[in-house]
């Protein structure tokens, strides 16, 4: 059961640095959700220094909470097999949308508890520090850019 879990774990972050490197940021391949992240939220974080007013009601950010549950039925099937790992994606997916909507809300708390997401956001590199929950995929990956 601990190896489910870690392996999700594990997994849960590799599945937010792709979905957010290839399918988010790819403006040729993916142009609707590209329209709706990079478009509509890095623009009104970028232009109201992280905050953005669309994780005020859950209505405005529903494209995020509909990909998330998408990426829930998804791995559906692994409940049948690894339980464990079934829930611990799903906390996962939830954790990532609290906290990606806190960091965007609580711009003080974000640029405290999450440098790597405000980085991405607000740095020169927009096409950099994928991870939101931790950069650990970015550290591994090389493409990390946030200082301290």
């Amino acid at each position: 059961m601990i190896t489910q879990i870690v392996i999700a774990w594990i997994w849960g972050h590799i599945l937010e640095y792709i979905a957010h490197k290839y399918l988010l940021h790819n403006r040729r391949r993916f142009s609707f959700a590209f329209k709706n992240h990079f478009q509509k939220h890095h623009q009104a974080a970028r232009k109201n220094q992280m905050y953005d007013a669309g994780y005020e009601s859950i209505v405005s950010s529903r494209f995020e909470i509909e990909s998330l549950c998408l990426a829930a039925v998804i791995h559906l099937p692994i409940v049948f097999f690894f339980p464990a790992a079934y829930l611990t994606l799903t906390v996962s997916l939830v954790s990532y949308y609290l906290l990606h909507r806190k960091s965007h809300l609580d711009v003080q708390w974000g640029k405290r508890w999450m440098p790597w997401h405000y980085a991405h956001h607000m740095g020169p590199d927009q096409h950099k520090n994928w991870g939101v929950r931790l950069p650990i995929i970015d550290l591994l990956m090389g493409t990390s850019d946030f200082k301290r």
